[in-house]
């Protein structure tokens, strides 16, 4: 500590100032006429909100100490405190007495931005690491602790949408109620908690949008680190109220049990990231325990994602077609762009092999932007060598990454249009559970497609959140019903059900595709029924460019010989 004099303030039961000394209110820039019968969080808006909720817990009758805060001074230099609260009264008036000291910058190892972080007040990634190396530390009471990875799920997408001024308030929002959280757990008996001094709960900003949090005595179960990782995921998912703006997040968590195999820092850090990493390959809002399987696993992931990168480099990455037909008259009018991978060694890999490790890393942004450059060439050749109607349109699916991030999307679509390729004839397809996972995000991308011409097809219809909900909200031209509805067209319920979705589709006056049709039965079912067209292997497996060239001339001299 520097040779500065202890910054002390009384608050009452209302926790509002009863008094303040000189060093607390040069701390805050605080006047002392305006100082009485106030809360803090009403003269100090940066650190306001988080010394609010410490005082809270402090009334509550729990001993905070050591919270590291940020404050800059007038010249706006970055200062570094450490704040300690506790309850007062005994008997009498209940209130709270708090103390900070500051910090010299000669006592930090590194900046202090890297100490203490200026927008949320919490301890930075240097303290948490700091806090960690402590932990893991060899020592006579060694003991497991628990400790957390959290990372917020598409935080771009917030400042994307909203602007990063809203996105720092959001930030600020889920530090404070992962702070309130975490040490609002009940408090052991202070005989538990031995490891030079009382050890305490930490939470941290250690990235952009990620958090890393350790718990302090006594050190729960796996199930018990379950449990609060799926209470912390909760309180990230509750909405944030920014103004008039309203935002729904979602996060993804990895956590460990520390053990003797972490010999320092960087081996617990790394095992938290090879959980964090596994949660978010299964999906937004999960949270996944280390375990040594998950380190062969993540590895092979990792050595997977570095032979795509390079795939998309070298030109491995090659598109397959299948004609979509109209049920009227068997004539072949769209293809769906299907992407597969010929690797050198293996030849063609299946996208099931490497689509989710491409979705998860982020890569899918710029290999879903080759794709539709692809696409429109190959097309374009079409058009040269058989004649325009070859073809109506073409189908390219595109994934929720691409929406969440769709700056590159754009600009891809935009050059398209620039080349003289006319953008109606392109389809995008989005499955409807992409839609509806980030609806304010999806609904300005989707408006920004349909003003440049683009068409819009929900793909897998009726299999994801909200079908009527999607058609309401958003100009659809297609909606594709899902193979695995097909296939159930021999039932009653299979039958009715398509029909109910086709009904759907009429009132709101979109056409369909019935995907995956593999009998002449259930192709009879649906044209009957008013289906529009139809894909499958009924008619043909999805192809390479020249083979499809062919298959759909074929049908066009078929089907001109027929008139």
């Amino acid at each position: 500590m520097a040779d500065f004099p202890s910054a002390a303030a009384i608050f009452d039961h209302q926790l509002q100032y009863v008094a303040a000394n000189g060093p607390w209110l040069g701390v805050f820039g605080i006047d002392a006429d305006r100082l009485v019968g106030r809360r803090h969080h009403e003269l100090d808006t940066l650190s306001g909100p988080v010394i609010a909720e410490l005082l809270r817990r402090a009334l509550d009758g729990e001993e905070v100490e050591s919270c590291e805060l940020g404050e800059p001074d007038p010249a706006h230099n970055s200062r570094r405190f450490v704040l300690s609260a506790r309850r007062r009264g005994g008997h009498g008036p209940a209130g709270v007495v708090a103390t900070i000291h500051e910090v010299s910058s000669a006592n930090c190892e590194g900046g202090l931005s890297d100490v203490t972080d200026q927008l949320t007040g919490l301890p930075g990634r240097h303290r948490f690491m700091a806090h960690v190396r402590s932990i893991v530390a060899p020592h006579s009471n060694w003991h497991p602790t628990a400790m957390f990875l959290l990372d917020i799920d598409n935080f771009k997408g917030v400042n994307d949408l909203y602007g990063a001024g809203i996105g720092d308030g959001v930030l600020k929002i889920i530090a404070n109620r992962l702070l309130a959280g975490t040490r609002s757990r009940p408090i052991p008996e202070k005989s538990s908690w031995r490891l030079g001094g009382r050890t305490h709960d930490i939470v941290a900003r250690i990235g952009a949008d990620e958090f890393g949090i350790a718990l302090g005595n006594p050190s729960p179960t796996l199930a018990d680190s379950e449990a609060f990782a799926r209470r912390l995921l909760q309180l990230v998912g509750n909405p944030v109220m920014i103004g008039e703006e309203c935002v729904r997040l979602s996060a993804s968590i990895g956590y460990i049990l520390t053990s003797p195999t972490h010999r320092n820092e960087d081996d617990a850090m790394r095992d938290l990231d090879v959980a964090l990493q596994e949660a978010k390959a299964r999906g937004p809002n999960g949270a996944k325990a280390w375990e040594p399987s998950l380190t062969s696993t993540v590895g092979r992931r990792l050595a997977l994602l570095d032979q795509l990168r390079r795939a998309l480099d070298e030109g491995e990455f090659v598109l397959h077609y299948q004609p979509i037909l109209r049920l009227s008259d068997n004539k072949v009018v769209g293809a769906e762009a299907l992407i597969r991978w010929n690797h050198p060694q293996d030849g063609l890999v299946p996208p099931a092999a490497f689509l989710p490790v491409l979705e998860e890393s982020g890569l899918i942004v710029p290999v879903g932007c080759w794709v539709i450059r692809e696409a429109v060439r190959q097309m374009q050749v079409w058009q040269m060598l058989y004649g325009r109607d070859i073809l109506d349109w073409i189908s390219i699916n595109v994934s929720a990454r691409q929406f969440n991030d769709p700056s590159l999307l754009l600009a891809t679509l935009k050059g398209v249009n620039d080349s003289g390729f006319p953008l109606d004839r392109i389809k995008l397809e989005i499955t409807e559970s992409a839609v509806m996972r980030n609806p304010d995000i999806t609904r300005n991308v989707l408006n920004e497609l349909q003003e440049i011409g683009i068409r819009l097809a929900i793909d897998d219809f009726g299999t994801g959140y909200s079908a009527l909900g999607v058609l309401r909200h958003y100009a659809v031209d297609t909606i594709k019903i899902d193979g695995g509805f097909t296939n159930r067209l021999d039932t009653t319920d299979g039958k009715e059900l398509v029909l109910a979705l086709l009904k759907i589709a009429r009132i709101y006056g979109a056409d369909v595709v019935a995907e995956g049709v593999e009998t002449v039965a259930q192709a009879d079912i649906l044209r009957l029924a008013g289906c529009g067209f139809v894909q499958g292997y009924l008619y043909a497996k999805p192809m390479d460019g020249s083979f499809f060239g062919a298959y759909a001339l074929t049908h066009l001299v078929e089907n001109s010989a027929a008139d």
